[in-house]
């Protein structure tokens, strides 16, 4: 296993939790359908996750973080998702590499942010393509590429952090430009091409909200 970079510490989680569904997995909202079963790999703090479970209300969705240290991060998600009165949603520990699920259980299988992550990017890949369902299933993956990453005014610490970020992920076993080697990665794991549709999206943190 690869480390994660970010850790979890409650900055990290704050700025997790500002993603939703709109803003992080637009692209796939409009193939869900009320009573889709969705795994959720690497679901941190829930957000999208729980935003997920009310696009589906007569569905199910279930979030998974890697090992029992992020025990705390997934009983935080519980609380969101029982504070919103979320009920079709469940938080659990699941290895991406060896997803506790049987072959063909999910309608969609998303994972934002989390290839870049891991040392085996095209093992987790197709371990999401066994358990999604056949045919028709949809695998909806989303990385980021921090090489395209720009801000104004130019800040020297910023430059430096943003170079010193890439070389840690790298030593951590990880790939920060992962988006631009998703089809690649797809094709590797034996999903056909045209099977594949590729997309980019942004963020643009410009608001004094999303700055904070």
């Amino acid at each position: 296993m690869s480390s994660y970079t970010h850790g979890h510490q409650a900055s990290v989680l704050r700025a997790h939790s500002w993603r939703t569904a709109q803003n992080s997995c637009a692209y796939l909202l409009g193939s869900l359908k009320p009573d889709m079963k969705i795994l959720d790999v690497g679901c941190g703090p829930g957000t999208i996750t729980i935003d997920l479970a009310r696009l589906v209300p007569q569905g199910h969705v279930t979030g998974t973080e890697p090992t029992a240290a992020q025990e705390p991060v997934l009983q935080q998600a519980r609380e969101i998702a029982a504070q919103q009165g979320i009920t079709n949603v469940t938080f659990s520990i699941g290895d991406g590499y060896a997803l506790p699920f049987a072959d063909n259980s999910f309608d969609v299988v998303h994972a934002h942010q989390v290839l870049q992550h891991v040392s085996e990017p095209v093992k987790m890949l197709a371990e999401m393509k066994r358990v999604v369902k056949k045919p028709g299933g949809i695998i909806a993956v989303r990385e980021c590429d921090f090489a395209t990453m720009t801000w104004h005014p130019p800040s020297e610490g910023q430059s430096k952090w943003h170079a010193m970020y890439q070389r840690t992920a790298r030593a951590n076993g990880g790939e920060p430009n992962a988006g631009r080697a998703l089809l690649s990665w797809a094709l590797t794991a034996g999903i056909p091409r045209e099977c594949i549709e590729t997309t980019i999206g942004t963020w643009c943190i410009a608001s004094q909200a999303d700055k904070e």
